[in-house]
């Protein structure tokens, strides 16, 4: 691969779209990425990570330790130990996945304004153009529609004193901007939530941590946009100075794929050319399949034999390749993009008007003097290609050769990732910076069992005629019972038994300096990748709580770096995303989809507003973000503590800072507006008592109306009986004349008593029905206020 890369220079790409075409064109430039790739990617390397992250460490780590004299037989390699594989990654990788799901990353969504996007744009200006003009002609409509509703003289309507053009065209770039950007953010949590965006990303961050790279891809099939993680193992990126693999040249995916797979994807792409070599080659139909020559791979493909070299084909006249991979029945299936540019032609001509114009059309038109064309001119735009590669280079077959990306990005790839942390510093990789401690500590460990299993605290030194003739069954006796019988009717056995010896050899305190080395070792582990004994809950009873945090936040410093990568990469992801939803999307999306809160929300969005937007998504400060929670979580108590439960609830269940504020200032807003009403209320129930109180006064004046009323009644009554009595005492002299005109007055008078009177009874009553009336008035609205103040003061903690 090495050779072919150094030796074969990469295909131009400043080429016509018929040499674009021809097979040994995109053939050589599929083939070059993949070999490019091979060569600057270690895969031996990654595939030693990955048995290390799964405890299966190579024994070339160890060879000093279990054979330190490099004998060559077994038996003087077995040693009363064995080497084990005492894990300390998989706790640290758990830690720093966990913290980065359980961190708030919260992205916003704006929009450039579309004086910056116009001068870039020129279709995107004739299309804002149009809505500027339509929504002018819709307002002086309307301005119009009102002038002559009021009466005035449609002649005499000016729309230039109704309308300020330049005013309104401001306020349609500010509205623009906030109704994109308020769209753009909820069309990005509905990718977020039909990608499974937080599941998503977790992987990708365990591949960053654990790997120290990272890759992601996304794609338009039909109205889907897809999205997946690509593995480290199967990614093979060809370094730029570029940062973000989107900005790279090339990049090239590898997919271990069945035969059936193959067929399932790219049949649609397969001529009866291909499916025929496949079954023939890479179908599994039985072991006798063919070995590949170069006669037989030239007579399936004869025009991609033009891309070998006359090296190549000697090579592969001597060695047959077998198309089939005997370990797992999978084919290598390479997906490759790369940079490239596209021929466009710029044709002059004459309209039907005389004037002379310019347009654009595709590489490969024709001259036509009868459309008035009159020359031809070549322009080259940046393109991203994609193409695939089913087996190796003396295997190959090309389902769909070169053809365009989906949705053209200014040249970005759709793949993104990175292959280092920032330029220059290398890979943050938990595997590279623990492994060193983590062999050690099995060496030592290793060591530790092997003193422990050496160390029998006391050897008894015996002879061996003390024994008897079987000595294995003395020497379980002895352990039995601690007896040992000796035959004291020889003298020299006696001389014997005074012989026996016991020699300690105790090596306690060498088992113990190993065991304090294994946590000196475990921690330096840890430390060297920032996992702080807070980071792990080991906290000190004495320790304050600002001092802990403190210790949290410092020790998790190392962590920030890395975060903030993760979280630029994510930008640039949305960023991608949204404009492929361009494409998905452009017959119009009407969805549902959660929100951060886990609250079903729907979503109809403004097509043209979103093709015709250029989005802005920039990451939160994390870190920042996590103190402003912790801030919020304690105005949540401080709140329920006031009685403002509702609100204490929004900020401890939410986890997305800008949401929490939304919901507080909701609550603000509400609890403000409740308030407003309750003074609106008393405000109302005050009135009410004045003029309870006027109608009172109102009341008295009456009362004390009708008492003078009958005091005069009364006052008159005695007059009449007064009248009366003087009547009784008339002089026996007085004229009978006389006396009937008193008792004619006396009578007149007593009728217009008693008219009087009857009146009096009649106003009173009607007074004390009014009363009644007023009183049943003031009650009812007083119990009306009151009853809406009630239902005011429930409803503010019914809230859902």
């Amino acid at each position: 691969m090495k050779d072919f890369v150094e030796s074969f220079a990469f295909p131009q790409q400043r080429v016509s779209k018929v040499e674009r075409e021809k097979p040994e064109w995109y053939a050589n430039v599929i083939d070059w990425i993949i070999a490019a790739g091979q060569v600057y990617r270690d895969s031996q390397d990654i595939e030693t990570k990955y048995r290390v992250l799964h405890g299966d460490i190579p024994n070339e780590f160890y060879k000093k330790t279990l054979n330190p004299y490099n004998a060559q037989s077994d038996r003087h390699k077995r040693f009363p130990a064995t080497m084990r594989n005492y894990d300390m990654m998989k706790g640290i990788i758990r830690r720093f996945v966990s913290e980065y799901i359980k961190n708030p990353h919260d992205f916003i969504v704006g929009a450039n304004n579309p004086e910056v996007i116009l001068s870039k744009n020129i279709k995107l200006r004739e299309e804002l153009t149009k809505i500027v003009q339509e929504q002018i002609a819709s307002r002086i409509q309307q301005s119009y529609t009102e002038w002559v509703n009021n009466g005035n003289e449609p002649q005499q309507f000016n729309p230039q004193e109704h309308i300020d053009i330049e005013a309104f065209i401001k306020e349609f770039n500010e509205n623009y901007i906030d109704d994109i950007s308020s769209q753009g953010a909820e069309i990005l949590n509905v990718i977020r939530d039909i990608t499974e965006d937080t599941l998503f990303y977790a992987r990708a961050y365990f591949d960053f941590v654990t790997f120290g790279e990272v890759y992601t891809y996304a794609d338009v099939i039909g109205t889907n946009l897809v999205k997946r993680n690509v593995s480290v193992r199967d990614a093979f990126p060809i370094p730029t100075n570029y940062q973000f693999v989107e900005d790279s040249d090339m990049f090239a995916e590898r997919r271990k794929m069945s035969y059936q797979e193959i067929i399932d994807e790219y049949d649609e792409y397969l001529d009866d050319n291909d499916r025929k070599f496949l079954d023939t080659y890479y179908a599994k139909y039985g072991v006798n399949n063919p070995t590949l020559n170069y006669n037989e791979y030239k007579r399936y493909y004869s025009d991609i034999c033009k891309k070998f070299t006359t090296e190549e084909v000697e090579l592969f006249e001597k060695n047959p390749t077998m198309a089939r991979d005997l370990n797992s029945e999978l084919f290598d299936v390479w997906h490759v993009v790369w940079r490239g540019e596209i021929r466009r032609c710029i044709v002059t001509y004459v309209t039907e008007a005389g004037i002379i114009s310019e347009r654009i059309e595709e590489d490969g038109y024709e001259l036509n003097p009868d459309f008035g064309d009159i020359s031809l001119e070549y322009i080259f735009e940046p393109q991203v290609f994609e193409g695939v590669r089913i087996g190796t280079r003396q295997t190959a077959i090309y389902p769909y050769k070169t053809r365009a990306i989906a949705f053209n990005r200014k040249g970005k790839l759709p793949y993104n990732g990175v292959y280092e942390l920032l330029p220059g510093f290398g890979k943050f990789s938990i595997i590279d910076i623990v492994l060193p401690f983590q062999v050690l500590y099995n060496i030592i460990a290793y060591h530790r069992e092997l003193s422990i299993a050496k160390n029998k605290l006391s050897v008894l030194m015996i002879a061996k005629s003390l024994l008897g003739k079987v000595p294995e069954d003395t020497i379980y006796k002895m352990i039995a019972d601690g007896v040992l019988y000796v035959d004291d009717t020889t003298d020299q056995g006696m001389l014997r038994a005074q012989q026996v010896r016991s020699i300690n050899s105790d090596i306690s305190a060498y088992i113990n300096q190993l065991s304090q080395l294994l946590i000196e070792i475990e921690q330096s582990a840890k430390n060297q990748v920032d996992m702080t004994p807070q980071r792990y809950g080991e906290i000190a009873g004495y320790a304050g709580k600002a001092t802990t945090q403190e210790a949290i936040t410092r020790g998790s410093m190392g962590s920030v770096i890395i975060e903030f990568v993760m979280d630029c990469i994510r930008e640039r992801d949305y960023a991608r995303d949204m404009d492929f939803s361009k494409l998905a999307w452009i017959d119009g999306i009407n969805t549902s989809y959660r929100d951060d809160n886990n609250n079903l929300k729907y979503l109809s969005a403004d097509l043209d507003k979103h093709i015709y937007a250029d989005y802005v998504i920039k990451a939160k400060n994390s870190i920042k973000e996590q103190d402003k929670l912790e801030q919020l979580k304690q105005y949540a108590f401080s709140a329920a503590q006031n009685g403002d439960n509702m609100m204490a609830i929004a900020a401890i269940q939410g986890d997305n800072v800008a949401a929490i504020a939304k919901l507080i200032k909701k609550f603000n807003e509400e609890k403000q507006q409740h308030e407003t009403q309750l003074q609106e209320q008393a405000q109302q129930l005050e009135q009410m008592k004045q003029e309870f109180e006027i109608t009172k006064i109102q009341a008295k004046g009456e009362e004390d109306r009708k008492t003078l009323e009958l005091k005069g009644l009364i006052d008159k009554e005695i007059e009449l009986i007064q009248a009366d009595s003087n009547l009784l005492t008339y002089p026996n002299d007085t004229a009978e004349s006389i006396k009937q005109a008193g008792a004619q007055r006396l009578e007149s008078m007593r009728g217009q008593v008693n008219r009087e009177k009857i009146e009096l009874e009649r106003e009173k009553m009607l007074a004390d029905i009014f009363n009644k009336e007023r009183d049943r008035e003031v009650k009812e609205k007083d119990i009306d206020t009151k009853l809406e103040i009630a239902r005011t003061n429930k409803n503010r903690y019914n809230k859902k």
